[in-house]
């Protein structure tokens, strides 16, 4: 651990030297609201391809709008490319698609403009695939077949079921579901509950995370910094990263075990320049779109050491990481600056 967190020190320093401005996630233009640099473009694009998703009249797309339950139906049962007809006249546009969820029993509440929460997708998910399943089993479906991935762990509260979507994220949840189901027959929901067998080894809590002991790398102690890691080690409990901190080098970092990626390092004393945080590897192994809980952990470790990172931080940095261009934020009083490198998820924060 020594020898890796020096080197990615050593490799912040030669990287403030050498950064650019290059965007590993650009494309052509769709959506006059979805630009190239849009974390989701790609999936978008996938969507209306493939006629999951349409926009609206004034040609947006609104990634970042709620998605109601109406909206969720029908991006989930147009991507089993089925034909559903057109609304007759005088009925709500999504009138045929709730025909067709209720003829195949499944669990639609009808309330066309309710916020649909992540556990809701779960159930309607399942019953797709002839499952019955409600709440904590629904959930339990999806992580044991590999059709989601928890937010903050692979058990029921890492998949945080009230959690509500974007119309971005619907897509890209449904996108992810159709890429691993063994096949895209809609079929009907059960009258009964499903045999809950299928559902062992999921963890109800996220218990079934092992946190880890705060690790030091050094000679001496400084009592400020570790205190700082303690607090981060704390704001991550539940998530499995690993907290650690250099006593010689001023610093404390956060690395995946599962991985050893590093992908946040903070140096308590600015550098020469003003950055005072690292972030790194965020990106997955397509460097395409960046890895959830690698950033809700980068911002649970930032307001941990008292660098506010609130929405208005999270919509700034979603902006630099993916249009590679320099975004500022407000921290309190402060207004910090956010630097991407040319790797893909690598960048700085600086004062």
């Amino acid at each position: 651990m020594k020898s890796k967190f020096a080197k990615s020190v050593s490799a912040a320093i030669l990287a403030l030297a050498l950064m650019g401005q290059v965007s590993a996630f650009a494309a052509a233009s769709g959506f006059k609201d979805v630009p190239s640099s849009h974390w989701a473009y790609n999936t978008i694009m996938w969507g209306q391809q493939n006629k999951v998703v349409e926009g609206f009249q004034d040609q947006t797309f609104r990634p970042s709008q709620g998605v109601n339950e109406s909206q969720f139906l029908a991006m989930l049962l147009r991507s089993f490319k089925i034909d559903i007809p057109v609304a007759q006249a005088g009925e709500n546009w999504s009138t045929p698609y709730y025909t067709l969820a209720k003829s195949l029993n499944y669990p639609v509440t009808g309330n066309v403009n309710a916020v649909i929460t992540r556990t809701k997708v779960a159930e309607l998910v399942a019953a797709t695939q002839g499952k019955n399943y409600s709440g904590t089993n629904a959930i339990k479906y999806m992580l044991a077949k590999g059709l989601a991935q928890g937010k903050s762990g692979n058990s029921v509260d890492g998949y945080q079921g009230n959690d509500t979507l974007t119309r971005a994220e619907a897509v890209q949840f449904i996108k992810n579901v159709l890429d691993k189901l063994d096949t895209t027959e809609l079929l009907p929901r059960p009258s009964t509950p499903s045999d809950p067998s299928e559902l062992e080894g999921i963890e109800d809590g996220s218990e079934s995370v092992v946190d880890r002991d705060i690790e030091k790398i050094g000679k001496g102690e400084d009592q400020e910094l570790a205190g700082l890691a303690t607090k981060v080690n704390n704001a991550l409990k539940g998530t499995g990263l690993n907290v650690f901190y250099n006593v010689e080098q001023g610093a404390l970092g956060v690395d995946d075990p599962k991985t050893n990626r590093i992908m946040f390092v903070y140096f308590k004393k600015p550098m020469y320049d003003g950055t005072i945080i690292q972030y790194a590897n965020l990106a997955n192994e397509a460097g395409t779109e960046w890895i959830p809980e690698y950033v809700d952990a980068i911002v649970k470790a930032m307001n941990a050491l008292g660098v506010k990172a609130d929405a208005s931080f999270y919509k700034a940095f979603k902006e630099a990481v993916y249009s590679g261009k320099e975004k500022s934020f407000k921290a309190g009083n402060e207004t910090l600056y956010i630097k991407p490198s040319k790797g893909a998820g690598d960048g700085f924060i600086s004062k």
